[in-house]
């Protein structure tokens, strides 16, 4: 069941890219996928289990804080030069994160709001 609701999430926030550059949307999406940001951070930048990585959508760092991340990390995260991972890479990841929609609170979803 989880896994289908942040597909669903995942497909919503590539609808939403209809009012942000849909090219730029979708190479950050490959992007992210190609250089594993999905392994601690979850498909949709929800954070991943145990404490891996932490949330980083739908509202993304501004994208020099997340460069400045990537360059010199703190804590666990690897390091991604800018050789490998370029500055317009990473303003398409950020503006991938970007187009994610926020997720309904549990009273908005009928399911939970049963219970």
């Amino acid at each position: 069941m989880k896994s289908n609701y942040l597909f669903a999430i995942a497909m919503a926030g590539v609808n939403l890219a209809a009012n942000a550059d849909e090219p730029a949307v979708a190479r950050g999406q490959a992007l992210f996928q190609k250089n594993m940001c999905f392994t601690c951070h979850g498909t949709v930048g929800q954070g991943g289990e145990r404490s891996a990585g932490p949330r980083i959508a739908p509202d993304p760092w501004p994208v020099e804080a997340i460069k400045l991340q990537l360059r010199r990390p703190r804590q666990d995260m690897p390091r991604y030069d800018e050789k490998f991972v370029g500055n317009q890479d990473v303003d398409d990841i950020r503006a991938y994160l970007a187009s994610l929609p926020t997720a309904p609170q549990a009273k908005d979803i009928p399911l939970l709001s049963r219970m």
